[in-house]
């Protein structure tokens, strides 16, 4: 293992650490001795990878973005599926392991807020990507020209997604709702 493995071994185990520290403490009340603490190293080892718990959070959302819109690529593109089959295993991969964090966290409303504010530029580009990504799908299929061109139902089927996350929702109702929409969706995209 060379310097660089070494390096993002390090900040991957920090990472890690850090999700938890934010799922137990919430964004505002996690400090960099709650991170140190979680990963079994000091704070000034921290500070050799990351300048404050800001820009963990940052890179937390970076490998978040990367990791879901790799893998859902992978689920819209996988062969054999319908279209109904593909949209869900798409859902679930956007929302990767981050979101059952989130509806487990008794602050998981406050980190989806911290999301929102400190990383607003990653989600943004992580949004665009996961846009032009379902937008290629529905350019393999066949849907009615009348219900829009792909990059506009791409979006509308995002956006639709996004707002199965409301308050008091349970993990269990946001993935039936997520099939439900895959399902709505494939019909529409069937024609």
């Amino acid at each position: 293992m060379d310097g660089s493995d070494k390096i993002r071994e390090r900040q991957e185990t920090i990472q890690a650490a850090a999700m938890q520290a934010f799922a137990a403490h919430g964004y505002r009340r996690t400090s960099m001795d709650d991170i140190a603490r979680h990963t079994g190293m000091s704070r000034s080892a921290l500070y050799l990878h990351y300048k404050n718990k800001e820009d963990i959070f940052r890179a937390l959302v970076e490998t978040f973005f990367a990791t879901a819109i790799a893998d859902m690529e992978t689920a819209l593109f996988a062969p054999g599926q319908t279209p109904e089959q593909a949209l869900t295993a798409a859902f679930r991969a956007k929302d990767g392991a981050l979101m059952e964090l989130v509806f487990a966290s008794p602050h998981g409303a406050e980190l989806m807020e911290a999301g929102a504010t400190v990383t607003g530029d990653i989600m943004q580009r992580g949004e665009a990507a996961k846009i032009e990504i379902l937008t290629r799908w529905l350019k393999t299929l066949t849907p009615p020209e009348d219900i829009g061109p792909p990059e506009t139902v791409a979006r509308t089927i995002l956006t639709s997604a996004m707002g199965l996350k409301f308050p008091g929702q349970t993990l269990e109702g946001y993935r039936q709702g997520q099939k439900h929409l895959a399902r709505l969706f494939a019909r529409a995209i069937a024609g």
